[in-house]
């Protein structure tokens, strides 16, 4: 990734053509990279909330036993559920309570990210419709083996001069139909 933006932040900053890009460069990890960053969120809203409430309670550092009647393991499993749900549910009021209105607003940002990005994954897929099979079949190749043609080319059978063109082509019709429908989606921001 350029400039050591995360996806995020890249898809975040970036217009429509922009994200389509990022869609197709990273399209074989993309959900994986989605996923990988609402794990690490989750990681993070939940050391800032220890934090929270370390400071809340005077923390200077010294762990004093407590009674002994929790179960400290549940409730850490329970919290890490609770706020991956929130990430993937798009609303973090109910797991962020304790923490400071400006960094809330910040990873609510950051979740509002992921989900357009997820749905415009699947806004991009969805425009592999308007292709013949065979095409959608060579593109989905094309994309998986980091668009390099000459060993696709070899595979398919065909002369890589005529698989850059097929594959611009497609890409084309892709980008042209994806382009226009978030456009509209995002047109009132």
């Amino acid at each position: 990734m350029s400039g050591g933006a995360n996806i995020v932040e890249q898809y975040a900053g970036a217009d429509v053509p922009a994200r389509i890009e990022l869609l197709i460069k990273y399209y074989p990890n993309f959900i994986c990279l989605v996923e990988g960053y609402e794990q690490s969120l989750s990681f993070i809203i939940k050391e800032e909330k220890a934090y929270a409430r370390k400071s809340a309670m005077g923390d200077i550092g010294v762990r004093v036993q407590t009674s002994g009647t929790g179960d400290p393991t549940a409730k850490a499993a329970i919290e890490n559920v609770m706020i991956m749900e929130a990430i993937q549910k798009g609303n973090l009021e109910s797991v962020t309570s304790e923490l400071d209105e400006q960094v809330v607003m910040k990873y609510q940002r950051e979740v509002v990210t992921i989900q357009n990005m997820r749905e415009d994954y699947q806004i991009l897929r969805n425009q592999f419709f308007y292709l013949e099979p065979a095409d959608v079949d060579s593109f989905e190749k094309y994309l998986q083996c980091g668009r390099h043609t000459e060993k696709l080319a070899y595979e398919l059978d065909i002369k890589p001069e005529a698989l850059k063109m097929q594959m611009c082509r497609i890409k084309k019709v892709i980008f042209e139909q994806t382009s226009s429908i978030l456009i509209r989606k995002y047109q009132h921001l």
